[in-house]
């Protein structure tokens, strides 16, 4: 991982009236400081693409935003090229130039080694700013060569070792999970975002469901924000996937220009995609009521997700 370097104050909230445009997820700053989210992202681009322009109104209100990347969204070399750890250093850095966008300051980060759970992760803190990204580099699902991905391994079967494609230590579920938490625990989030745990229900009309990642990382990420009571500690949003391509546009002036200008600094860094990749979702953005998990609801895996 190249190093970066470390932040500045985002634009201020001016625009914070607009929260309520295009479904807009923004609750007032704790009285004790700033509103810290945390949000899990399967993928470099899943956070772009699914969670903005929420994401983004957090930067430009001024919260402490973390973001972590459930697995390393690499491409297999069988059948790819690049592939493997360049591709996802190249999908890495599209994040970075993503988030210096959405807080409208330079692309210099910096790179720092955090350890959560006993378990070493690579963090970028983006210089200036309360922008802060974690990879865990977990090999993702990418088929032909592999539908199905360790994350979605390591939930079925809690004697599997995941091995980071960086070279970092191996993960058992209880462990991949006890990371997560530990993350939790250190940003101490208002709130956190994940993807939808049920996006193997939400089929398109062309008949594709949610990638295999999205809903192994999210019910990965569920697992983690549970007391011991298996009750729901911090709220939690669940944000859909694939489905939204079907759905209306919610998102709309000033929201969806942004989105559609942090989403453009991504897209070149990333070879899988081309220049009006996604783009049909700039306007886009969908978080159910009913996938609102308040504190001390109860939370319940679905039973039925196979890869």
């Amino acid at each position: 991982m190249r190093r970066l370097r470390r932040a500045v104050a985002p634009v201020a909230a001016l625009v914070l009236a607009a929260a309520a445009l295009g479904g807009l997820s923004t609750p007032s700053a704790a009285a004790d400081g700033p509103t810290t989210t945390l949000s899990f992202s399967a993928h470099q681009d899943d956070d772009l693409l699914f969670m903005n322009p929420d994401i983004a109104s957090d930067i430009e209100a001024g919260f402490n935003v973390w973001v972590t990347y459930l697995s390393a969204g690499e491409l297999p070399c069988e059948s790819h090229d690049p592939c493997g750890m360049d591709y996802a250093d190249l999908r890495v850095a599209g994040e970075r130039a993503a988030y210096a966008e959405a807080a409208r300051v330079p692309n210099q980060w910096t790179y720092e080694q955090m350890w959560f759970g006993g378990h070493p992760v690579a963090v970028n803190h983006l210089d200036g700013t309360n922008v802060h990204l974690a990879f865990t580099y977990i090999h993702a699902a990418a088929g032909p060569e592999d539908n199905c991905g360790d994350l979605y391994r390591m939930l079925k079967d809690s004697s599997y070792v995941a091995n980071p494609i960086d070279g970092r230590p191996g993960y058992t579920k209880d462990s991949f999970v006890g990371m997560l938490d530990s993350i939790i625990d250190y940003v101490g989030p208002d709130y956190i975002r994940t993807q939808s745990t049920i996006g193997h229900r939400e089929v398109r009309r062309d008949g594709v469901a949610d990638n295999v990642d999205h809903i192994a990382g999210a019910i990965l990420a569920a697992d983690a924000d549970v007391d011991g009571a298996g009750k729901t500690r911090i709220r939690r949003d669940e944000y859909q996937g694939y489905i939204i391509t079907d759905k209306p546009d919610n998102v709309s002036g000033y929201w969806r220009d942004r989105k559609q200008a942090i989403w453009d600094q991504y897209k070149p860094h990333d070879p899988a995609l081309w220049s009006g990749s996604w783009n049909e979702v700039m306007g886009k953005q969908y978080r159910p009521e009913g996938r609102i998990f308040w504190p001390g609801i109860p939370w319940v895996p679905p039973g039925d997700f196979t890869c």
